[in-house]
């Protein structure tokens, strides 16, 4: 969907245009034909450019300036399909005095007959569109009459022949030099030296470029529509918003020979606007909307306006409350409660609606809040004005950054606070990294609970040995009652067929498997929506897939068939078995068996079916044994498992603070003002409350063995101390410490200094102990900030309340593509701060990432270049959008002016007193 979003854009304005008027009009071959362009094709050359703006400027004439203007309303008329708007801005090139050009160009409301009476005013009595004609009047009186007359005079190609500075020097340059009306100039050559006259008295006016074209297209070398224009920012094209955009000089122009691209791009993330239904001081009657640029937004307006609070409501829309730190709860709260009467302080009615549009990737979005159910709705725009419910969470799908300068401060205090920002960066991707930790750590203690139900099951083993034992000296009884032949030969019989019949199980059922796979292997239809059996690179395909498909259907036929030979085969199987000679034997030795069992009951030897149990018994219990050697290559199996993947936790773990590290040194690489440095395993806040948790004594307890931070006995005090050791081997001391206790290490044991505390760690559970294997302390940051461009760096705790401001707005404006919104972050900086920091940055991140700023300083606003400035006032006890639009619009500039410098006078006041030293 096409943003045309409120505030400043940029602009294609081709500042010099000549028209078949001027008599050098197509010079070269084929002069006449190319003179006949008819007033549309001439338009229509710019549009197929892109060219916004064109001022038309022929030599000593504006007559083509009204046919243009009739021309562009029949082709707007007629929907030409090469049409798109283009602003004209009636002009004329002069020929002056001193054979010196100067462009003129006129507010866009001017006509032909305004030239003609410029013409007069400058005594040109020469023909209208000769380029060699002449002013009776000087090029300082010329330059008068162009301001007198409300148009902006722009001496034309200086650099080049009849330019001024080419044919002007001494006493006449020196007073075009000190002209005030002049503020722009038409360079051709951006590398050419400027007089020394202008740069003595350094003028810093605006350098322009035009097309100066004289053919509808060029050759090569040719200047030609479209060939060499200015970008220029303004809200909309007029005469007004091109004077203040010329004034601004650099900031607001860029010259298509230096420019590649399009300055219009912006980050692929946005938010559009913001809307208040109903809330206590916003949107109560008519909805309080705020729209927004995709570049810098700042909203301006005195104290209590309701600024942050239309920052805090989109905070509260898009679900990043729980970003606020917890000492600032109170602080904020008030923005997301309900008043309960006029004095409250809660600035939410229980009807209170607020609706975000927010722009990703190309796409439109609505996220909309109803404080009434508390419901959260996420909605895309599939046509205009046409939306569908999105799923989702709001936080993850429509990224921003919101601070506030009381946030920023508490961070700076708080570095472990800012270690989540960090955390958070697409680069670093901390909530990937926090899956695959899990999943590790979960697949490490699941090895480790596999291993010892292993290891509780080898403890069978020998209680089976014994018992084997048992049975062979029962057994060994019967086979000495001189009938040992007979059950031996049993035993082996049915030993022999327990390996046929298993042999025979083992591939019962295959001719049904392979008729079972013959129906999964069949490739689906293709989806036949998505072809068109009328194309032929589509019917190629589909008689591809329909071969394939044929091919798999003979691969079912001979499945078929290879089904029936197996069943075949097992059905001859069947029908030899019981005739072979050792399936007789087999049923002869089970015949003499039983004969013998019958026998030794007759003779009073037992009963009968105690051989049996125990020859049972026998090869159960060695079946057993057998499966026992398995388990304990299963055990080896998991012991290096578990190894392998607590290394992979213990490299996975190393990952997350590298990634820090290395986005950090990328994102801070030349800041002068702050260093960010991660200290691995180096965070102290929480680390005696997990450590706690870890062995679960948390409720306090046996403080000489655990220790405190920073103290001088205990397992803490040994892992936060100053000690040539690496930290990560201090883990490991602390680990194996653990271990060895929980193992009634008699050294370790000796060490505690409670032996209750020995017996709390030897009543912990394996899982726990596997717990503290996978432990690690998390990073912390050392922060240290400079105001010396890079000297001195200092830690940002030994800062004032500024000074640690400024560290952390360094590190914020240094990095991110998604949305920047800040509230006031101007506060307690010096000025010198707020440009050197603020607005340089400002300046450089704008254009990759939208970021709206509420603010009391006029640096950040003026210098900073906002493209949109949002002021705010109230109006009848209500929050009200005063004015908006961007800085080349002279109503911002003066409610800037108003609301940030106290109003023109005292401004100008202000600045009398000052420059009086300067």
């Amino acid at each position: 969907m096409g943003w045309n979003w409120v505030g400043s854009k940029w602009w294609k304005f081709d500042f010099h245009n000549h028209t078949p008027v001027s008599d050098d009009y197509g010079k070269g071959p084929g002069q006449e034909q190319l003179k006949n362009i008819s007033h549309k094709e001439w338009l229509l050359n710019y549009m197929k450019q892109g060219i916004d703006c064109v001022a038309v400027t022929d030599h000593n004439s504006g007559a083509w300036i009204d046919p243009l203007k009739q021309a562009l309303h029949e082709l707007k008329t007629e929907g030409h399909p090469d049409y798109r708007p283009l602003y004209i801005f009636p002009g004329v090139e002069l020929s002056v005095q001193g054979n010196i050009h100067v462009l003129a160009i006129f507010d866009l409301s001017k006509t032909t007959s305004d030239i003609d009476s410029l013409l007069g005013a400058v005594k040109y009595r020469a023909t209208k569109g000769k380029s060699d004609g002449c002013t009776e009047c000087s090029i300082v009186d010329v330059i008068d009459e162009i301001a007198k007359a409300g148009g902006l005079a722009i001496p034309a190609h200086v650099d080049q022949s009849n330019g001024l500075f080419n044919n002007c020097s001494g006493n006449t340059l020196k007073q075009v030099l000190d002209n005030k009306n002049i503020f722009a100039m038409e360079l051709i050559d951006v590398e050419t030296s400027k007089p020394s006259l202008y740069l003595s008295k350094n003028l810093k006016w605006a350098e322009v470029v035009g097309t100066d074209s004289h053919h509808p297209s060029g050759n090569e070398g040719q200047r030609y529509p479209g060939s060499h224009y200015t970008w220029v920012k303004m809200s909309e094209p007029t005469f007004e918003g091109l004077r203040l955009a010329l004034i601004d000089g650099a900031l607001s122009l860029k010259r298509s020979d230096t420019f590649s691209g399009n300055p219009n791009t912006h980050g692929a993330l946005a938010i559009e606007s913001v809307a208040v239904n109903d809330a206590k001081y916003l949107g109560r009657g008519q909805a309080f909307t705020c729209n927004f640029n995709p570049w810098l937004n700042t909203i301006i307006g005195g104290r209590g306006t309701g600024k942050s609070t239309s920052l805090e409501f989109l905070r509260l829309a898009l679900q990043r409350k729980d970003e606020i730190p917890k000492s600032l709860d109170k602080e904020f709260s008030k923005y997301s409660q309900i008043s309960k009467n006029r004095h409250d302080e809660g600035l939410l009615k229980e009807s209170t609606a607020i609706t975000v549009v927010f722009r990703k990737d190309s796409c439109r979005y609505r996220i909309k809040w109803t404080n009434a159910e508390n419901l959260f709705l996420i909605q895309e725009e599939t046509a205009p004005d046409v939306w569908r419910d999105s799923q989702g969470g709001i936080a993850q799908r429509f990224p921003v950054r919101i601070y506030s300068q009381k946030q920023i401060f508490e961070l700076a205090k708080h570095p472990q606070a800012l270690l989540q920002v960090v955390d958070d960066a697409p680069f670093v991707n901390s909530r990937n990294w926090q899956v695959e930790w899990n999943e590790l750590s979960t697949k490490y203690l699941s090895i480790r609970a596999q291993e010892r139900e292993i290891r509780t099951l080898l403890e069978e083993e020998v209680v089976l040995v014994g018992q084997l034992e048992d049975v062979k000296r029962k057994l060994d009884v019967f086979e000495r009652s001189g009938h040992a032949d007979i059950l031996k030969a049993y035993q082996l019989r049915q030993n022999q067929k327990k390996a046929i019949d298993s042999w025979e199980s083992a591939w019962e059922g295959t001719a049904e498997k392979v008729l079972e796979i013959k129906d999964m292997i069949m490739p689906p239809e293709l989806e036949a929506q998505y072809f068109d059996i009328g194309s032929s690179e589509d019917n190629a395909l589909i008689n591809a897939v329909a071969k394939i498909r044929s091919a798999f259907n003979n691969f079912q036929v001979e499945m078929d068939l290879i089904s029936k030979r197996i069943g075949n085969a097992r059905s001859e199987w069947l029908a030899t078995r019981p005739n072979l000679d050792l399936s007789k034997r087999i049923s002869s030795a089970s015949i003499e068996y039983t004969n013998l069992i019958g026998r030794l009951n007759d003779a009073g030897a037992g009963e009968p079916s105690s051989y049996g149990a125990l020859v049972k018994q026998k090869q159960d219990i060695e079946d057993k044994i057998k499966g026992f050697r398995l388990k304990r290559e299963s055990l080896k199996q998991h012991e290096k498992n578990a190894e392998d993947c607590l290394a992979k936790l213990y490299k996975h773990r190393e990952k997350i603070t590298k990634l820090r590290e290395q986005f950090l040194i990328e994102t801070l690489n030349g800041n002068s003002y702050v260093r960010i440095n991660v200290i691995p395993y180096g965070s102290k806040i929480t680390l005696e409350e997990e450590f706690r948790a870890l062995i679960d004594r948390g409720n306090g307890g046996f403080d000489r063995d655990i220790g405190v931070v920073d103290g001088d006995e205990g397992l803490l005090a040994k892992l936060t101390q100053n000690s040539p050791q690496s930290m990560e081997h201090k883990i490991e001391s602390l680990k194996a410490a653990l271990l060895a206790i929980h193992k009634n290490d008699a050294v370790a044991v000796a060490e505690a200094k409670d032996k209750r505390f020995v017996s709390h760690i030897q009543a912990l559970t394996p899982e726990q102990i596997d717990r503290i294997l996978c432990w690690f302390p998390d990073d912390s940051l050392d922060i240290r900030y400079s105001l010396k461009d890079g000297d001195s760096f200092k830690p940002v705790e030994q800062g004032s309340p500024g000074q640690k401001t400024a560290a952390l707005l360094a590190f914020i404006l240094s990095y991110g593509n998604e949305p920047l919104i800040l509230d006031q972050p101007e506060d307690d900086l010096d000025n010198h701060l707020i440009y050197d920091l603020i607005v340089t940055q400002l300046r450089d991140i704008k254009q990759k990432r939208q970021v709206i700023i509420v603010t009391h300083n006029a640096n950040i606003v003026v210098n900073g270049d906002s493209e949109n400035v949002i002021a705010l006032d109230i109006r009848s006890g209500l929050t009200r959008i005063v004015t908006q639009g961007g800085l080349q619009e002279q109503p911002i500039r003066e409610e800037i002016c108003r609301v940030m410098e106290g109003g023109k006078e005292a401004f100008s006041q202000r600045y009398k007193r000052i420059n009086a030293f300067m």
